[in-house]
């Protein structure tokens, strides 16, 4: 079994969205270097991998009861004074690079939870943000995988970034910022958001035990950073990635136009949301 497999699980098979959209290739690994590498099959229509991702972006920025409302608000209020509604109300940022970020975050999410195979403890962080064109402060990926029965847990601390071209400085940013060092800072986020519900408090309170400290000096942290670029960047990775982390996997996302992918993307959010009935 490959170290990124021990890390992060094996990839996903088809008929899940990761197995269909991607190929994958586990690079042998080195004591400096754990790449797979992630390229499209070219096998699933791209209205598909839009409307999933675009699905994906509403569901990390807008909670169930949000969604709920703007049905309710679009029925009430038709087209024309619904727009203005969800406009006071937007989540989802305008910023182009801040959509690009975000997406790229969701993106690496989505894709350890899938190739882990656990349920995964994790907040939308999105939804709380207080200015929606910025973007946010702490952990780019943080989720949790509690055992119950030996009241121990690990967390999965990710970095992610989008660049139209793929540079050695970027390689070394996400690897840098994803160093044996690193603390997952959103932690107690998390932990508040869970103890604000009824039905996640008591896992919260459980994490709550649990010191950042410990954490890290007992090895608890699985890393993954995400680049998110052209078909060329598995080389740029492969040639660049230099980590002394060993529970570090980097994972190399190469699409043909990736700033086509990410514009094509949020013009489908912005269709569901004005018609939220398709949510």
């Amino acid at each position: 079994m490959s170290r990124q497999e021990l890390l992060i699980g094996t990839h996903p098979k088809p008929p899940n969205f990761f197995g269909r959209w991607l190929n994958s290739t586990d690079h042998p690994e080195t004591d400096r270097q754990c790449h797979r590498s992630l390229t499209q099959t070219g096998k699933m229509p791209k209205n598909e991998i839009i409307d999933w991702l675009a699905n994906k972006v509403i569901h990390h920025h807008y909670k169930d009861e949000k969604i709920q409302h703007l049905k309710n608000k679009y029925r009430e209020l038709g087209f024309a004074k619904y727009a203005e509604h969800m406009e006071s109300i937007r989540r989802i940022p305008n910023d182009d690079k801040v959509r690009k970020g975000n997406m790229t975050e969701i993106i690496l999410c989505e894709y350890v939870l899938n190739s882990t195979k656990k349920q995964l403890i994790k907040t939308f962080r999105f939804r709380y943000s207080t200015n929606i064109d910025q973007s946010m402060k702490g952990d780019d990926v943080l989720m949790v995988d509690y055992d119950y029965e030996e009241d121990d847990i690990e967390v999965y601390l990710g970095e992610a970034k989008f660049r139209k071209t793929p540079a050695p400085e970027v390689v070394r940013d996400i690897t840098n910022a994803l160093s044996t060092d690193k603390k997952p800072l959103s932690f107690t986020f998390l932990v508040d958001r869970l103890l604000e519900s009824a039905s996640t408090k008591e896992i919260g309170s459980h994490l709550e035990q649990f010191v950042i400290e410990t954490v890290k000096q007992q090895g608890k942290i699985t890393y993954s950073g995400l680049l998110l670029s052209q078909e060329a960047c598995v080389k740029t990775v492969q040639n660049h990635l230099d980590s002394d982390n060993p529970k570090l996997v980097f994972l190399s996302l190469g699409v043909e136009n990736p700033t086509d992918l990410m514009k094509k993307i949020f013009a489908r959010v912005e269709e569901k949301l004005a018609d939220p009935e398709q949510l």
